[in-house]
């Protein structure tokens, strides 16, 4: 559905917070995994091995940390304004058992860009994940209901409930999931906000249950600098990884980083119900 379409179903509402409704409105790119017959024409995928990675796989005390996923930025680039126009995003990530928690520590995950379009040889591990290629659907998006954008917009419960009805209306038809994969936009939170996590972790602020007024000052400064890179939803049967549960994967860069094409400092958040 077009932006203008989206608008016009708001303001017909007659809401008296419509036009903060629209503000908030943000277009990332939906995307739905193909059948693996497709995985050749497709340079964006989940799983399989890197069709374009030059280098060695990154690694935690010398074991590779598995590949995850491919986006090619040039089949995008049209479709965005923030990431770099090509190249690939190159996602890893531990399975390895660490313990009752997720491999969201630094170096237990990694995002590689690479400014290239030269096939190269893929040092290490491959197709521990099996291969889907990507269909991306651009998709206007709405903040989470517990992110700071609701509470400094003064978003009542009437317009989140409106909120949600537009998003169900906009979702697609062929959705395997509630939460779904996505890039760029408003992340779909599990827990009600990503975005302070993020910046959380980004600040290293981590002991969350004896936070300072301080503290959430600052948060709440980084929180919405944040782009969402990659959401990947693990309840996806074709995604076939037990290890991680029905858990959602926020992968977020904030746009300083952003700016400077540094994807060293991406942060991870996983949430589940």
């Amino acid at each position: 559905m077009e932006k203008v379409e989206i608008i016009k179903l708001i303001e017909n509402t007659k809401a008296v917070n419509g036009q903060k409704i629209i503000s908030l409105l943000l277009p990332g790119l939906k995307f739905s995994l193909d059948e693996p017959a497709a995985i050749k024409q497709s340079r964006s995928q989940i799983g399989g091995a890197p069709k374009i990675f030059d280098q060695n796989y990154p690694s935690l005390h010398d074991v590779p940390i598995i590949f995850l996923a491919q986006i090619s930025l040039d089949d995008i680039h049209y479709l965005n304004g923030l990431l770099p126009k090509s190249g690939l995003l190159c996602f890893f990530i531990l399975l390895n058992d660490i313990g009752n928690r997720y491999p969201d520590q630094k170096n237990e995950f990694k995002v590689v860009f690479v400014n290239s379009t030269i096939q190269g040889n893929v040092n290490g591990k491959s197709e521990e994940i099996p291969a889907f290629p990507i269909s991306f659907v651009e998709q206007y998006t709405f903040p989470s209901y517990h992110e700071n954008l609701i509470v400094k917009n003064n978003i009542s419960d009437e317009d989140l409930f409106l909120m949600e009805s537009l998003e169900m209306e906009l979702q697609s038809a062929s959705a395997l999931t509630d939460i779904g994969h996505q890039i760029l936009g408003h992340p779909n939170a599990v827990q009600g906000t990503v975005r302070f996590w993020w910046a959380a972790k980004y600040l290293g602020i981590d002991h969350i249950d004896a936070i300072t007024q301080e503290q959430m000052d600052r948060i709440n400064r980084e929180e919405d600098q944040f782009v969402l890179l990659l959401q990947l939803d693990f309840s996806d049967p074709k995604i076939g990884i037990e290890h991680f549960g029905d858990s959602v994967a926020y992968f977020g860069i904030h746009e300083e980083d952003l700016a400077k094409e540094n994807f060293d400092n991406v942060i991870l958040v996983m949430q589940n119900t």
